[in-house]
This record gives C-alpha cells, sequence and structure tokens, in this order.
C-alpha cells in the first residue's frame, strides 16, 4: 500500500514535521486525485470484477505452498495481487535491499544567504524481542535459540556534492559538530551521539545532521542510502491466520497461553510498564495529548469492547486483540493532502471515525494504556509490493505476557515470558513485522518523561529565516523535496505469504 508524507509548519519555531499517512483499507475504495474516496467496484466492469473475485476466492483457498507456486507461475497474477482491491496483500519472508533518500533544497530568496539542517535517523538493527539477548531464559539459567534480528542494517552511505560518506553504525562512533565534515560547496555532515542537548545534538536516538549552506537562488541534493537485510517475523502462533513458514511461528503467543493484566509488572522486570503505560503522553504542538486513554470516548470504547468479551476478562491478549479490531472496524483511513495540520490524537481520531496510520495508532495506544498495557510508537519507511513505491509510515508496538501456567510448564523465568511484537492497526499486521518495512526510530523511554523523544522525531528539520517573513509556508524560503527510490535490485528469498485486509 502506498503511504504519502507531509511536512507541518510550526508558526514559532520555524520547525517542519513529518506526518505519516497510510493508504486506504476498505476493499474497493480508492483516493481520487482530489482526495475524495470512490468506489473502484461500481460501475460498468462490476461483472468483469465479480468474476476476477470468485477466481480469488478460489485462489486463496489453495495451501501457502500452492498460492506461492501459483504467483510464481502466473505472472499477470503479481500485477493483479498488488491491486488494492484484491483483498489482500503479498509480501516476502525475506527481503534485501538498499533505500535511497533524495532530498533536495533550494533557497528562492534573492538576496539572502540561508541555512537548513535535517536530521536523519540511523536506522537500528531490529531483534524479535528487544530487551534481551535470547528470546526466553529458562529457570536453569540457559537460554533457547538466539534471538532473531529481523533487521539487520549494514550500511549507510552519504552522498552529498559529488563525495560519498560512509556512516558509522555503532552509536559509538561520533562525529562532533566542531568534527564535521566540510564538503566543496561549504556543507556540513557531522553524527555527534546522544549525549549534549541542543540542535547540535541527536535527541532520542543516533542520527546524521545535514547543514546545507545556501546562498541566494542556489539548490543542492543529497543522497541518504540505508542497506538492510530484513525478515518478515510473527509473534502470534495461530495457524489459521498466520503462515507457519514465517520465523517465530512455533514460539508466537495465543489467547489460551496469554497472561493477565497484572503480568505486565512481573515481565522485563516491569521496565515496559514503567515507561510505556503513562495514560496521557506526548502533547507537544497539539492541543491534547497524542495518548489519551482518560477521554470520554476511549473509557466509552473500551467499555464497548469489553461489553463483547468474557466476564471480568483479564486476559491481556484478548483486550488486545478485540482493541486491534476495534480500530480496524470502526476508523476509516482518511487523510487531507496538504492540510498542514497538527495529527489527530487519540481521542480526536476515535471521534472523528477517521485517521491516517498515526492518528490511528494515537488511538489503539489510547485504549491499550485503558487497561495497563504497554504500547509505543515505530516510524519508518514502507514499500508497496513490487518495491517500486516507498513512503514514510508510523505504527506500534506492544509487550504481551506468556501465562504463568505456560512459563512453568516450559520452564522459562518469569522476567523473560513475554513477546514485544510490531502492531501495524492500519495494514492489517497484527503482531507481525514484515520484510517490506524499513525501521527508523522505536520509541524509548524518555527520561524527562514529556515526549520529547517522539516530539524529536516528528520535528527533524530546522531552517533559518534571514528576511523575517516564513510566518506561511509559501513564505519561506528554503523550498524541500524528498522522494524514495530502490538503489540497485531487490533480492528476496524464503518465499512469499499473504496478509488479508
Amino acid at each position: 500500500m502506498e503511504h504519502r508524507i507531509h511536512m507541518q509548519k510550526d508558526r514559532h519555531n520555524n520547525v517542519n514535521a513529518y506526518r505519516m499517512t497510510s493508504a486506504p483499507r476498505r476493499r474497493g475504495i480508492v483516493q481520487t486525485d482530489r482526495g475524495r474516496n470512490k468506489n473502484i467496484l461500481k460501475g460498468r466492469k462490476n461483472r468483469f470484477r465479480s468474476l476476477i473475485m470468485l477466481g480469488l476466492v478460489a485462489f486463496i483457498m489453495l495451501s501457502p505452498q500452492a498460492r506461492e507456486m501459483t504467483i510464481g507461475k502466473i505472472s499477470e497474477v503479481k500485477e493483479f495481487i498488488m491491486n488494492p482491491t484484491s483483498g489482500y496483500l503479498v509480501y516476502d519472508i525475506e527481503a534485501d535491499y538498499t533505500l535511497n533518500r533524495i532530498v533536495t533544497l533550494e533557497n528562492s530568496d534573492n538576496d539572502f544567504n540561508e541555512y537548513f539542517i535535517e536530521t536523519l535517523p540511523i536506522s537500528p538493527d531490529i531483534y524479535a524481542l528487544e530487551n534481551s539477548n535470547a528470546m526466553y531464559t529458562y529457570t536453569d539459567g540457559t537460554q533457547d535459540q538466539p534471538n532473531q534480528k529481523i533487521q539487520d542494517v549494514t550500511a549507510i552511505e552519504l552522498r552529498i556534492d559529488g563525495q560519498s560518506i560512509n556512516i558509522p553504525l555503532e552509536n559509538a562512533a561520533i562525529k562532533s559538530k566542531a568534527e564535521a565534515i566540510i564538503t566543496s560547496n561549504g556543507h556540513e555532515v557531522w553524527w555527534p551521539g546522544t549525549s549534549g542537548t541542543g540542535n547540535d545534538f541527536c535527541t532520542g536516538g543516533p542520527c546524521v545532521k545535514v547543514k546545507v549552506n545556501l546562498g541566494p537562488s542556489q539548490s543542492t541534493t543529497f543522497e541518504y542510502l540505508v542497506t538492510v537485510s530484513s525478515q518478515s517475523f510473527t509473534w502470534w502462533s495461530d495457524a489459521d491466520d498466520v503462515d507457519a513458514r514465517i520465523p517465530g511461528f512455533t514460539t508466537g503467543i495465543l489467547e489460551e497461553n496469554s497472561g493477565i493484566f497484572e503480568d505486565f509488572e512481573n515481565r522485563g522486570a516491569g521496565e515496559r510498564t514503567d515507561d510505556f503505560t503513562a495514560i496521557r503522553w506526548y502533547n507537544k504542538n497539539r492541543p491534547d495529548y497524542a495518548i489519551d486513554a482518560t477521554a470520554a470516548n476511549v473509557i466509552a470504547a473500551v467499555s464497548a469492547i469489553d461489553s463483547n468479551l468474557p466476564e471480568n476478562n483479564q486476559n491481556a491478549f484478548t483486550f488486545a486483540r478485540a482493541a486491534f479490531d476495534y480500530i480496524r472496524e470502526n476508523i476509516e483511513y482518511y487523510t487531507e493532502e496538504g492540510s498542514g495540520s497538527a495529527a489527530l490524537s487519540g481521542p480526536a481520531c476515535l471521534a472523528a471515525g477517521q485517521g491516517d496510520c498515526d492518528e490511528q495508532t494515537n488511538a489503539f495506544l489510547s485504549l491499550l494504556r485503558a487497561k495497563g498495557i504497554p504500547g509505543w510508537y515505530v516510524f519508518g519507511i514502507l514499500s508497496s509490493q513490487s518495491y517500486t513505491k516507498w513512503e514514510a509510515h508510523a505504527w506500534g508496538y506492544i509487550q504481551l505476557p506468556m501465562s504463568t501456567e505456560w512459563c512453568n510448564e516450559n520452564n522459562i523465568e518469569l522476567d523473560s515470558c513475554y513477546v514485544e511484537a510490531s502492531v501495524d492497526v492500519t495494514n492489517n499486521k497484527w503482531l507481525l513485522h514484515t520484510a517490506s518495512a524499513l525501521i527508523d526510530w522505536i520509541e524509548q523511554p524518555d527520561p524527562n518523561r514529556d515526549g520529547t523523544y517522539i516530539n524529536a522525531y516528528y520535528r527533524p528539520l530546522l531552517y533559518s529565516d534571514n528576511d523575517g517573513d516564513c510566518v506561511e509556508k509559501q513564505d519561506c524560503r528554503i523550498e524541500r523535496d524528498r522522494i524514495f527510490a530502490l538503489e540497485g535490485p531487490v533480492s528476496y528469498g524464503g518465499g512469499k505469504f499473504p496478509v488479508y485486509s
């Protein structure tokens, strides 16, 4: 699915912010070039599409292996499954690729020199369990198989002014502002680490700083390339809904082996509970908190979810999955192109009955935090099935405990007996990471408890305003354009699997 990115303008600080969105999820609904939804299943081609859908029903009844063989042998199917009306998307189990951010900057002022600073995240290696070196620790002190690496960043390169700069992947390798690389045209590049404060340092995670200095009417382009080896992974082992070939299937969580709400204090030493269960979270540059479990309509939604669950339900998986389904069923994808407004909070998204990917994530995490289930933000870049289109995207991570009985039966210490899993409500990825998603940043515990880290990610751009008229976006003298593009081919492996929409 295609995802779009908007730059928002903070009028007081001359800072732009990203707004991540996603494509419509309702079957047969697409957006027109005017931002309106249109049902493309209506019209003169209904009969043809009905025949296609009948064929699809037969197609999806095949085994995963048979579907993969069919996809491989019938080339026409490839184009068909890329159509969102087909009802499901196909992903690779393994994919290696290099993604290039190409940023073009222009100083449209004819009289003044201007500068522009962009903060680029250093994409991290991602493991199936972020807080441990192994999936589980047994009561005898041994550990099972090594923790699965689901994103392996092998190289990061910055190209500017004909120069290629290799960016160190280790957090310990830093280059301060005073040590910045100066290009032939006077631009500056450094990667300062997170040990300081202010615009010369990184906040909330390692980064690269690029300061572009432009004279009147000058422009420049730089490229930021990330090479990754990515692997799909599931933390769910439901044989009816998850392809068993996806890594993680055999050790995934189920409703019947899930723990209860009070178990969160005993899993991961309670760290995620301490860090990611605040009932109101992140109110920077918006009229309300992005996550707010105290809002009346959030409380009402939680009550509605509970009313459809067993009486006095305490099962953490049961509620989290029901909250996921609630957002899927009640929130329609919507984004207003070029609106420039701040992303809707969780309560506002529920009230509107619509939202883009980060707004739906706000709503989902608001529901979880009403029950004390840890949930936090993830930002990255998501590709289409063909890897031809890449757009910025937002989703979430959650923690779920395994039941005490299951942990004891498998001789696993309670402190490590949980999963930390990716959840992308917009794209129906329940406890699933797909190889087509490049993770740029996962929210880390904020020592100030004020959303500083996520605010820094949302506002990665800083620029000068020497003529003083940059109030509205159209008045600003620095113009920025960014596209994503693959550098070279994609290497696939492990087969393909569907995710139903």
